[in-house]
This record gives structure tokens, sequence and C-alpha cells, in this order.
């Protein structure tokens, strides 16, 4: 028996306690595990067991994924509830200098609504799992995966709210202090005081209390996944009015490709030659691999082309299926001005 051994078998005759003897020989620099390890071969001598065998690495990877799950889920579906708000307090607050495409907007209230609906049921499913664990094995509720996951939550939600507020502060001091900024402030400072208020009341917890706090939260989040699904939805509209609205856009991108065209060959014919092309058909003549497309995408309809008698102006029409979300151009069939002397704009036409 080594020198370690020797003195804790005097010691634990002596009735020192295990957290005593481990604080006293870590402050003499011998290592924790080494500490434990001797205790284990002293317990093992006195009652005549074995130690229980290690835990399996396999059941410690099936904990730490099920954890990185709820974590990850967790972190998706928050965010895209921060946007979807983000985006609603844009449409309903404008503003003069905002030049965000309104499209592009819907798009992306789409998607987040999307990982809304995937992200919250994995979540709620994963954090399950980690409930029954924990209820079938109740050591699992100081667990050093939950413990590690958990402060790396609090941290980032920690540093949230620390950005957020200073962002407020500096935009205030800046005198910029709008009711847009300030409500995305608020949105963000709810979302992130959900987080850590989800993480710090449920951690430690076990058994009862532990399902009790999390059933709650998942229905308060219900509510407000529910309320933002209503927004998005509000905001975007049906699937069918996205298709058609999508279709419009292709019309409005197929004009404008027109429309470039027709410029490029104004510019390029001699300054006496200039003229328009008597109809769209021409256009895929001597394209030169350019060709564009002068058929509605829907309908297989050729679009709307009045030339002007002389000179360089033209008109390019369309049937739409919706009016735009901006308001623009109305439902039905609507035409453009265009000037082949000058380039058309880029700016989608929707």
């Amino acid at each position: 028996m080594d020198e370690l051994g020797r003195f804790l078998r005097a010691a634990k005759q002596a009735g020192a306690s295990d957290g005593f003897l481990v604080e006293l020989l870590k402050q003499q620099g011998w290592p924790a595990r080494t500490v434990y390890a001797a205790l284990g071969s002293w317990y093992e001598e006195a009652t005549g067991e074995g130690l229980p065998a290690p835990r399996s690495t396999l059941e410690a990877a099936r904990e730490a994924f099920y954890h990185l799950v709820a974590f990850g889920t967790l972190g998706v579906w928050i965010c895209a509830i921060g946007s979807v708000w983000f985006t609603m307090i844009d449409f309903w607050t404008p503003d003069v200098l905002d030049r965000a495409s309104v499209p592009w907007a819907m798009r992306q209230v789409s998607w987040q609504i999307a990982a809304i609906v995937v992200a919250f049921p994995v979540f709620v499913m994963a954090t399950r799992s980690i409930l029954a664990d924990v209820a079938a094995n109740p050591d699992k509720t100081a667990s050093a995966v939950g413990r590690w996951l958990t402060n790396v939550a609090l941290l980032i939600t920690a540093s949230v709210f620390i950005g957020d507020l200073v962002a407020v502060v500096a935009v205030f001091l800046e005198g910029e202090l709008t009711r847009r900024f300030f409500a995305k402030a608020m949105v963000v400072l709810g979302l992130a005081g959900a987080v850590f208020a989800y993480y710090t009341q449920g951690a430690g917890k076990d058994g009862r209390r532990a399902k009790a706090w999390h059933s709650r939260f998942a229905m308060l989040a219900g509510g407000l996944i529910v309320a933002t699904l209503v927004a998005g939805f509000s905001y975007t509209g049906t699937p069918e009015r996205q298709r058609i609205l999508a279709e419009d856009r292709r019309r409005g991108e197929d004009l404008l490709a027109i429309a470039r065209r027709l410029h490029e060959d104004w510019k390029a014919s001699p300054e006496g030659e200039r003229k328009l092309p008597a109809a769209l058909s021409a256009l895929d003549e001597n394209a030169a691999g350019r060709t564009v497309r002068w058929k509605d995408p829907v309908t297989g309809a050729p679009y709307g082309y009045q030339p002007a008698p002389q000179g360089s102006t033209y008109q390019l029409c369309a049937v739409y299926g919706a009016a735009s979300p901006n308001g623009r151009r109305p439902a039905g069939w609507y035409c453009l001005s265009f000037d082949a002397a000058k380039a058309p704009s880029y700016e989608p036409l929707d």
C-alpha cells in the first residue's frame, strides 16, 4: 500500500470525513481524481464490494445530444419570433428612410414562421426527453452537461441584455430614440428575459417542480407563438396568396429584363437607325445568348407592348394576379412606361 493509501486508512479509522480529506489533500497538491480513486479502493476493501462500472460514454453522449438540441432549437424559435416582430414593427411604424423591399420582408417572415413551426415542437420533445431522463435518474439534476449549457445560455442572454441596454442608451443620447427603435429594444429585452428566466428558474429543479416549470414555460411560449403566427400570416397572407405574389414578381422581373434589353439594343444601333421593334418576339433574333422572356410564365400569353409611333418611348403591360404589397400597382392589366434611350430602373417592379 502506498503512502496515500496508508494515510487514508488511518484517517478514516480516526473518523475523518471524505470531504475533509479531499480538501486537505488537494491543498497538499494531490489531484482530486487521485484522492477519490484512493478512497474508492478503501471503500472496496472496507465493504468487500467492488465499485460500480464507470458510466457509459454513450449515455453521456445521448444526454449531451438532447441538451444541445433543446438549447439550439430554443435559440432558433426565439430569434425567429424576434425577427417576425421586428418586421411587424417596421410595417406598423413606417420610416421614410427605410428602403427595405416589401417582397423581401414577406419572404423573410415566411422563413421565420417556418423556423418557429419546426423548431418549437422539436424543443418541446427534446425537453420532455431530458425531464424523463432526470425523473428516472435524479442524480442527473446536477448534470455537468446541463450546468455547462445553462451557463453558456445565461452568458449569451446576459450579453444580449447588456448590448440592448447599451444600444438604447446610446441612441437616446444621440437624440434618435424613435418609437420603432424603442419597440424593437423592448422585444429583445422581453425575449432575452424569457430565456434568462427559463434557465435560472429551471436549473437545479427536479421531479414535479421541474416538470411543472417547463410546462408553464411551454404554455406561455405557445401563446406567444400563436400571437406571432397570427401577426405573421396577417402580413404575408395565405400560401396561395404568396404563390400569386411570386408569379407577379416574376412578371415584374420579366418586364424589367425586356426594358433593359430594349435599352441595350437601342444603344448598340447606329444613331440614325435606332428604332423600336414592332413586336417583342423580335427580341429573340440575334440575341447572342441573351434571350428574354416575353410571355407570361403562367398563362403563356405575350406581354403587352405598345411602342410610340416615333421616338424611343413605349409601354410594357402584364396581367397581375394581385395588387402589390406596397400598394403601387393594382391587380389586373397594368402598364409601365419606359424610354429605350434611358436605362430602366433596377428596382423590382412588384
